[in-house]
């Protein structure tokens, strides 16, 4: 049975209320406004022509009452419909925002990191605007209509003819217009992800770029997005901007219309001067609701393709499910087995990274993995906490199939430093309290003693309690590699994947380091991804990955000899000094 979508309207919930209200506000507003015209006319026809002053200060009195009771509601209105639609925002963020917590690598792939920054503020911002208009909007336009076009056919049936011709001509050309600037209005959503993109690859590797000098580039590429932006949205106001030239001349021709035959039967005595002038009050009414639903339709075109780049987040299944009735795992070891994994990353037509991979890992042994750049060392790394699943074969944990167990059970037992160390805002101290939220003074301590990293932190101004900024970026590439690490042993995890996560260390830290593991950490099946054999020849195994495939395992000295892929790699470190 197919899953029913979820609208992104459902998640008005508690402000159903408000958004009733918002709309009956506006019906008394309208009220209010409907009325003034007819008071005037009625101070016309019964006080000024007959000079009767008390009449036209009473009514006038009235009028301004009703004028300022109008504008209360008004005020009620739009304060409860702002609420309304700032609550519906904040829960439509938070359901997208925890929905792409559940994604996985490969969904987040799929949308991109700048796409769904953008869907999660832009586009809510603009359901959100929608919202709160509309409902006022698709309330008020009717009332103002259909009540004027009442009092209209009331006053002079005949004059009425005028808007039968004008509203049926104005509607088309709405809609016409509509209808070619609708789908500027999603390519301009793509603009801003693509400008969003540019933006926040920019500030992310600032430094990189003035490194490089390669700030010039840097605003050619961010002017190119610029300009598409710019060039998509001046297209789509283009069309719109046609619609207020159209409809000022309708407007125009509409009056002079009622103006000349309105003047005409006022000059045969068969329509009196106030009624005229309320004629022409309700008829400025009839087609200014026309124009009301015209801004409705040009905030709808654009919020389409907004609601339909929300609901695509909120229905979206990630592709790492959670299985209905987790497996449970009796054993409690670290052992893993892969078993014929083959492995190609969703929607890239790059075929298999991984081929063919079957190693089994015994608990607590220090395994370590090399080859060449780019052979899937971190993607064999990445599918141990299922971060991906495999394209074919399985994987493994202490006897259980990946797929059948508690994701935030199995990921709650492995502990990463990942190839991009990176640390969050806040105090050092909150930083380490990822591994573990509940760890005392002395545990802190003692997985920054492990980790080599308590010299530092304590030499800070304010010790655990120094401030990191975003990325860590006001601390030096191995003081963040020593803090990541120290966050993973806080978690004490029976698994540990270190994913080339020393490579900015000297080689008596990541010695001490290394020798740790051995010392204290000897329980925990450890995973070392690296580069420098000095870091890896100390391993029970090592695990040579060439072109995908597991080409030899064994340890530094078998390997030097059986080995062609891992001789050449030594070698060629050490011609270039250990490197």
């Amino acid at each position: 049975m197919a899953k029913k979508r979820r609208s992104v309207f459902s998640y008005i919930d508690e402000y159903k209320t408000l958004f009733f209200l918002a709309p009956f506000c506006t019906v008394l507003e309208s009220v209010a406004e409907l009325v003034i015209p007819f008071l005037m006319g009625k101070i016309v026809d019964n006080g000024i022509n007959k000079s009767d002053t008390s009449y036209i200060l009473g009514m006038g009195a009235l009028m301004v009452t009703i004028a300022l009771a109008g504008m209360a509601i008004g005020i009620l209105g739009a304060k409860v419909s702002s609420t309304a639609a700032q609550g519906f925002g904040y829960n439509l963020r938070r359901a997208m925002f925890s929905k792409i917590q559940t994604f996985s690598f490969a969904d987040i792939d799929q949308f991109s990191t700048p796409s769904l920054v953008t869907r999660c503020t832009l586009d809510v911002r603009q359901i959100q605007e929608i919202t709160m208009h509309t409902a006022r909007m698709l309330v008020r336009a009717p009332a103002l209509m259909f009540v004027s076009m009442g009092i209209c056919l009331n006053l002079h049936a005949g004059l009425s003819i005028i808007y039968w011709v004008a509203i049926p001509i104005l509607m088309v050309i709405i809609v016409f217009i509509m209808h070619i600037t609708r789908r500027f209005f999603s390519i301009m959503q793509k603009k801003f992800d693509a400008l969003n993109a540019s933006v926040r690859e920019n500030m992310i590797a600032i430094r990189v770029v003035k490194t490089f000098v390669r700030a010039a580039f840097e605003k050619k590429k961010f002017k190119d997005a610029n300009d598409d932006l710019t060039n998509t949205t001046i297209s789509a106001s283009m069309r719109i901007a046609l619609l207020h030239p159209c409809s000022t001349i309708i407007f125009n021709i509409s009056t002079i219309a009622l103006y000349w035959f309105g003047g005409h039967l006022v000059g045969n005595s068969q329509l009196q001067e106030g009624s005229l002038l309320t004629y022409i009050s309700y008829l400025n009414n009839i087609l200014m609701s026309v124009m009301m639903f015209n801004n409705v339709l040009t905030r709808l075109s654009r919020a389409r393709a907004c609601i339909d780049r929300c609901t695509e987040i909120i229905n979206h299944d990630s592709s790492i499910r959670q299985p209905d009735s987790p497996a449970p795992c009796e054993k409690n070891e670290g052992r893993i087995v892969f078993d014929h994994v083959d492995f190609a990353y969703p929607r890239t037509g790059r075929g298999l990274v991984l081929r063919d991979i079957s190693i089994d890992i015994a608990p607590g042994e220090f395994i370590a993995m090399v080859g060449k750049t780019g052979v899937g060392k971190s993607t064999f790394a990445n599918l141990i906490p299922r971060f991906y699943d495999p394209t074919q074969g399985a994987i493994y944990i202490d006897g259980v199939d990946l797929r059948d167990r508690d994701l935030e059970e199995l990921r709650s037992e492995i502990g990463i430093v990942p190839q991009q160390n990176l640390l969050f805002t806040g105090s050092v101290r909150e930083n380490l309290l990822w591994g573990n939220e509940s760890a005392t003074e002395d545990e802190l301590l003692d997985a920054l003693r492990d980790a080599q990293a308590y010299d530092f932190v304590m030499a800070m101004p304010q010790g655990l309690d120094t401030q990191i900024v975003q990325g860590g970026t006001n601390v030096s590439g191995g003081q963040r590699q020593r803090l990541c690490i120290a966050r993973a042993m806080l978690k004490k995890p029976k698994i540990l994947i270190l994913d080339d996560s020393t490579s900015a260390l000297d080689s008596n830290t990541e010695a001490k380091i290394r020798d740790l593991f051995y010392e204290k950490y000897s329980h925990t099946t450890t995973l070392l991804i690296a580069q420098r054999i000095s870091s890896v020849q100390s391993a029970d195994r090592i695990i040579v990955l060439d072109e995908g495939r597991i080409s030899a395992v064994g340890t530094h000295q078998e390997l030097l000899s059986t080995s062609p892929v891992y001789k050449a790699i030594y070698d060629s470190q050490q011609e270039g000094g250990g490197r």
